[in-house]
């Protein structure tokens, strides 16, 4: 019996073995492909460095760029927004203006009204004196 129990040890640990040695091929072909993306893996960390780098100076240019166009459309939009002011006052003024000239139609008219009413009394009182 311990001839059949060694050679059953021996072809367990010869089964054993060979799964363990298969299990060891699979990691092994895994870990390959996994070694060579890790050797990429760092020039791919370069490269998004690089391109990071060269997205940031670009916005940094852009934003000089965007600030020297605010600051010309800001120094054209000056003397158009002083002369806006001018013509609004202008119009303020004319406004003004029309409010007095109305006002004193408004006050001739009414003095009219009341010397059309006085010519109006006195003939009346006249056409009265004659009957």
């Amino acid at each position: 019996m311990t001839d059949v129990a060694r050679r059953r040890e021996r072809e367990s640990a010869t089964k054993e073995l060979e799964q363990l040695r298969s299990f060891i091929q699979t990691v092994s072909r895994s870990a390959n492909p996994l070694g060579k993306i890790l050797d990429y893996l760092q020039e791919d960390i370069d490269s998004m460095q690089q391109e990071l780098k060269m997205w940031q100076e670009e916005h940094q240019q852009n934003l000089v760029a965007l600030h020297r166009e605010e600051s010309v459309t800001e120094n054209v939009l000056d003397p158009l927004r002083a002369q806006l002011e001018e013509l609004e006052q202008t119009v303020q003024d004319q406004l003004d203006s029309i409010s007095t000239l109305k006002s004193s139609i408004l006050r001739n008219d009414e003095r009219i009204h009341r010397m059309l009413t006085a010519v109006n009394q006195t003939h009346n009182s006249e056409d009265m004196q004659l009957f």
